[in-house]
């Protein structure tokens, strides 16, 4: 009789599982997902260890003296260019013209170490001119670069194959890849740098370090937000994190990263195939709220000279701006169906599983 209840459940168990996914539903968009190179995104030496991740260059003093790195001798790399890093005037395309070059008379300075939690020291960007609209006649630098050709036409191979995937030909419902090596990348990223322990040091030592992108993805994602920390529950004086906001991309990860030292870029596909345009910008995950009665009084009386009241309730919402994790659930993992969330709030783009 026990062994014919225990089969009766486990029989109600399968059945209800296996309706739950008939029943599962995802609310997605598209996402350009960029991932950078681990192999020479990383110089260390004695002295000092520099990274990048986040299309960013962060240094570690491993020393126990401070380290001066001179900005009049740090230059960037960007798709075969170079220019100073800290010349506003200067970019890949202005920094050979009239033999310019930096004059600042500056330096940054890494604090010594002093325990096993030393803290990364920011350096710069290093993104170059990747971000911004795109066309097929029009680029964010002006006239197409061999870079942005091959990125335009990678783009528009993923677009393609993704498009595959719906039986009408009209949503970006499949996962497209591709693995590049250095010289097929639509990106390369770099710095040169000197550095010693005395700003009046005769001979300073130079280091160079850079990546480029190595794997791009069309993919659907979705939103797992947070839960909200009701005001309730922040009472005491207990510690009460909020989580990070969950990227689910319907992928296979290119390779192991860590998510705080992350090589990996989220951009929301915003492409028009139509048109044959799309916008490149970071994915920020925000969660904005509307003003509260003491700061529409307090609005009123402070936006009268820059656009009146009605400008502040537009200008001035309350917004919490939350870390992202990246999570590749797989390929051909089972989303169930599948049906595009217009909306451009992302913070209501919250798949619960």
């Amino acid at each position: 009789m026990k062994r014919i209840l225990s089969m009766i459940c486990m029989f109600c168990l399968i059945v209800f599982h296996l309706s739950a996914e008939d029943n599962l539903k995802t609310n997605y968009r598209t996402a350009l997902v960029m991932a950078y190179s681990p192999t020479n995104s990383v110089f260390e030496d004695e002295n000092i260890r520099l990274e990048i991740f986040n299309e960013k260059l962060w240094a570690i003093n491993k020393t126990e003296k401070t380290i001066f790195i001179d900005l009049s001798q740090c230059f960037l790399v960007h798709n075969g260019s170079s220019y100073p890093m800290f010349e506003k005037h200067q970019d890949d395309k202005n920094a050979s013209k009239k033999n310019v070059s930096t004059s600042i008379d500056e330096f940054i300075s890494i604090a010594p170490s002093i325990g096993s939690n030393q803290n990364d020291t920011f350096i710069c960007n290093l993104a170059g001119n990747l971000y911004g609209k795109y066309s097929t006649t029009e680029s964010p630098s002006g006239n197409f670069s061999e870079y942005e050709e091959r990125l335009l036409t990678l783009v528009n191979e993923l677009v393609n194959e993704s498009l595959e995937e719906d039986p009408k030909g009209k949503a970006y419902l499949g996962t497209a890849t591709r693995h590049l090596t250095e010289d097929e990348s639509i990106n390369n990223i770099g710095a040169t740098i000197a550095y010693a322990f005395n700003k009046r040091a005769e001979n300073w030592i130079p280091v160079s370090i850079s990546t480029w992108v190595s794997d791009v993805y069309l993919a659907p994602y979705y939103v797992e937000m947070p839960p909200e920390i009701k005001k309730k529950n922040q009472r005491g004086f207990g510690i009460k994190k909020t989580e990070a906001a969950k990227i689910h991309v319907k992928a296979d990860s290119p390779f192991e990263f860590d998510s705080d030292r992350s090589p990996l870029i989220v951009f929301d596909w915003t492409g028009n195939y139509k048109k044959g345009t799309f916008d490149l910008t970071h994915t920020w995950i925000s969660r904005k709220k509307g003003m509260s009665l003491g700061g529409l009084l307090f609005a009123s009386f402070t936006t009268l000279a820059t656009g009146g009241l009605t400008a502040a309730l537009f200008t001035n919402p309350e917004e919490t701006l939350y870390k992202k994790v990246i999570i590749f659930n797989g390929k051909d993992d089972d989303w169930g169906k599948m049906t595009y969330f217009p909306n451009p709030d992302l913070s209501k783009f919250n798949n619960k599983r």
